[in-house]
C-alpha cells in the first residue's frame, strides 16, 4: 500500500481522494493536508481521505506520492515548503491547469534546494475534468472516470509510471504531452472559453442595466456559453495570467475569426458555409474526445 498526501482537498483533490478510496482502497492510504481544519474534517466525513493534518511535516514525511491540488500560483511555493520533509524516493505531482510556468518555477525551487537529487521527482499533471463549482462539497468519486489526464513528459520513468498508475486506477485516460503543446492547447480549449464567458457576462450585465427585461430573455445559448463564468474568478485570473503568452495568441486568433464572420454578415450563403465548417469541426472534436470513454 502506498501513502498519498493530497494537498488541497477541494473539488479536484477531494474527487481524487474519493475515487482512490472507492476504486483502489487496498492500494492507497490517503492523507489530506491543508490549512483549514473544518474543511479537512469535512473531507474525512465525506470519505475523501483516511486521515488529515495541518502540519506539513506530518502530512508528507511518510508519503510516497504527494499531489498538490492548489491554484497554480501556490504550487511552487508549496513544493518549497515541503521539500525538507519528504522521504527519499517520494514523487511530487500536481493538478494545475498550466504547466510551463509551474514547471519552470518548481525547477528553480529544486535548483536552490539542499535535498538529495534522489528526492527531487516532480511530474507535471493536469486532469481535464472539473466544474464551475468548487470545494469539497462538490467533489465526486466519478469525476475522473473516462476523463483525460495530461502528464508532462519526464525522463524519470519510474516516477512517471507511479503517477500514471495512480490516475489509471481511478479510470482516467492518461495522455503524455510536452509542456509547450499542453499550454497551447488548453489556452484555446479551456482558458479562452473562460475569458469569453466572463467577458460576455460582463457585456450582458451592462446591457441589462439599460434593458432590465434582458434577464428574462437569457435562455439556453447564453447559459451554455457563460456557464463557466460561475467559476472561481481568482483561480481563473491566476490560471490565465500564468499562461498569458498562449492565451494572448488564442485571443488574437479568436478576434480574427470573429472579424471574418463579421465581414460575411451581408453574405448569408458564405456565412452559412463558415458555420457548417465550424459545426463539422465541433462534431469531429467532440467525437474524438469521447471516443473510448467508459
Amino acid at each position: 500500500m502506498k501513502n498519498i498526501c493530497i494537498i488541497g482537498t477541494g473539488l479536484i483533490g477531494g474527487s481524487l481522494g474519493l475515487a482512490l478510496r472507492k476504486k483502489a482502497r487496498n492500494k492507497y492510504f490517503i492523507t489530506g493536508l491543508g490549512r483549514n481544519t473544518a474543511k479537512l474534517k469535512t473531507a474525512k466525513r465525506l470519505g475523501a481521505v483516511d486521515a488529515f493534518t495541518t502540519d506539513n511535516r506530518e502530512g508528507v514525511k511518510d508519503a510516497d506520492i504527494i499531489v498538490i491540488c492548489l491554484p497554480v500560483h501556490f504550487i511552487a511555493p508549496t513544493v518549497k515548503k515541503i521539500l525538507p520533509f519528504i522521504k527519499s524516493g517520494a514523487v511530487i505531482t500536481d493538478a494545475g491547469s498550466v504547466k510551463g510556468s509551474v514547471l519552470r518555477e518548481v525547477g528553480k525551487v529544486f535548483q536552490k534546494s539542499v535535498v538529495s537529487s534522489q528526492q527531487l521527482a516532480f511530474i507535471g499533471a493536469h486532469p481535464m475534468a472539473g466544474s464551475e463549482k468548487s470545494g469539497i462539497s462538490s467533489a465526486k468519486a466519478d469525476l475522473y472516470a473516462g476523463a483525460s489526464v495530461v502528464l508532462i513528459k519526464n525522463r524519470n520513468e519510474k516516477a512517471f509510471n507511479i503517477v500514471k498508475t495512480m490516475w489509471l486506477s481511478v479510470g482516467a485516460r492518461v495522455i503524455e504531452m510536452d509542456m509547450g503543446s499542453h499550454d497551447r492547447a488548453v489556452a484555446l480549449i479551456s482558458h479562452l472559453p473562460h475569458m469569453i464567458a466572463f467577458g460576455l457576462s460582463e457585456l450582458a450585465g451592462g446591457l441589462a442595466r439599460r434593458i432590465p427585461v434582458l434577464s428574462r430573455l437569457a435562455a439556453g445559448s447564453f447559459k451554455d456559453l457563460t456557464r463557466v463564468a460561475s467559476s472561481n474568478s481568482a483561480d481563473w485570473a491566476s490560471i490565465c495570467g500564468a499562461n498569458k503568452k498562449e492565451v494572448s495568441l488564442a485571443i488574437d486568433k479568436f478576434i480574427a475569426e470573429l472579424k471574418k464572420e463579421k465581414t460575411l454578415l451581408n453574405k448569408p450563403r458564405a456565412l452559412e458555409r463558415t458555420f457548417e465548417k465550424a459545426k463539422t469541426a465541433r462534431q469531429q472534436l467532440l467525437h474524438k474526445s469521447t471516443k473510448g470513454k467508459s
